[in-house]
């Protein structure tokens, strides 16, 4: 590693830090350590130095205690460790959990942060999954009509910034997705649509009508 290669390593506060708490994401930890790593050659040492300070809250006491008990190591066998530790069923739960609940509301969403935030928990449940296979899982959040909206106008090749514009526009444009349209239609319904839907009370309005109208076949 040259010397001015290591002055362009990125300061400590910009490093990626973990807690292990929360809708924590530790393989996109993971993920950040490696690239700066890569990027500016790190060698091992270099990296676990810094430790002490990226690990955080939960996990910091955590990296304590397998510290001290197991001395200097290197940082492929701190990942093997995280993951261990972090990619567990109470957090792999809350992940799910918290996916299925996000469903896509036009009225108070923004496409671009819902659907990153889809994504990385996405991301960090099944890593090995194919981003067109995340995709079809994010867009079955939006509902029906909306999902039907942006697949028909998406190919298996879009990425996900093409399917954000896509969301963005049709949400946009056409107000699919938005609470707001439905309550408008129902209660701009025109009068004689509401009759013509109640089939008991069209039938006695005729009644109705053929009693004003009644004639008299005696005189």
């Amino acid at each position: 590693m040259g010397e001015e290669l290591l002055k362009e390593v990125p300061k400590l506060k910009e490093w990626p830090h973990f807690s292990g708490e929360g809708e924590y994401d530790h393989m996109e930890f993971i993920r950040g350590i490696d690239m700066i790593k890569e990027d500016f050659e790190l060698p091992d040492r270099l990296v676990t130095a810094r430790f002490n300070t990226l690990f955080t809250k939960s996990s910091h006491r955590w990296y304590i205690k397998l510290r001290q008990a197991h001395g200097h190591q290197s940082w492929t066998w701190w990942k093997t460790q995280i993951i261990n530790k972090w990619a567990n069923d109470a957090w792999r739960f809350e992940v799910e959990t918290a996916f299925e609940s996000a469903k896509f509301n036009a009225d108070k969403d923004k496409a671009l942060p819902w659907f990153c935030q889809q994504k990385d928990r996405l991301t960090a449940l099944y890593p090995d999954m194919s981003e067109f296979m995340i995709h079809g899982k994010i867009l079955r959040q939006c509902g029906g009509d909306l999902e039907h909206a942006v697949k028909s106008r998406t190919t298996e090749q879009s990425s996900a910034e093409d399917i954000i514009n896509i969301l963005e526009e049709v949400t946009t444009r056409t107000k699919i997705g938005s609470s707001r349209v439905n309550l408008k239609t129902r209660f701009n319904t025109p009068w004689k649509d509401s009759v013509d839907k109640n089939p008991k009370e069209n039938s006695n309005n005729q009644y109705k009508s053929a009693d004003t109208v009644r004639k008299c076949h005696i005189c």
